[in-house]
């Protein structure tokens, strides 16, 4: 089923443990590059997306880094897949995938739910949420995530708890 962007809380790419991931844990958000497949969903990133990287497999599979998108996803010079540029940190603390499963509000999502789609997917607004909840303080200011948490859609309307 399409999604809008109005659907989208954060983009989520995701690869194997193998995959090339930081170790280090930065003060600030580093840049970060990760191909894409050919759907329309490349068209609906915009610079200032909130993104996080999983890394799946056997042992550990988890959230391990977010951060925002920088640039407009497009392939790179001679490559016809497309990019998404972003700046992210590494968690102090992975969300492990068992974490996503329990959370009431994680467990349907698409990442769990859909095992080997292709990047990207998302997040919703409400489980962007969830997942900020298993988050540091400081690693959301670090990803430059509190302030976009803080804006709507992530805020709930007048009312509601």
């Amino acid at each position: 089923m399409p999604i809008a962007r109005q659907d989208v809380g954060c983009w989520v790419v995701r690869g194997t443990a193998g995959s090339p991931a930081s170790s280090s844990v930065f003060s600030e958000a580093h840049p970060q590059e990760w191909c894409l497949a050919r759907t329309y969903r490349t068209g609906l990133i915009e610079p200032g997306d909130l993104i996080v990287r999983y890394l799946g497999g056997q042992k550990t599979p988890a959230v391990v880094e977010l951060g925002r998108v920088t640039h407009p996803v497009a392939p790179p010079a001679g490559a016809d897949k497309p990019v998404v540029h972003y700046a992210a940190v590494p968690l102090r603390q992975p969300v492990a995938r068992q974490v996503l499963k329990d959370d009431p509000d994680l467990s349907g999502c698409e990442l769990i739910r859909l095992g080997r789609a292709a990047n990207p997917l998302h997040l919703t607004p409400t489980e962007t949420v969830a997942l900020a909840a298993y988050l540091t303080p400081d690693d959301l200011e670090r990803a430059d995530w509190t302030r976009r948490l803080a804006e709507d859609p992530f805020t709930p309307p007048s009312g509601q708890d």
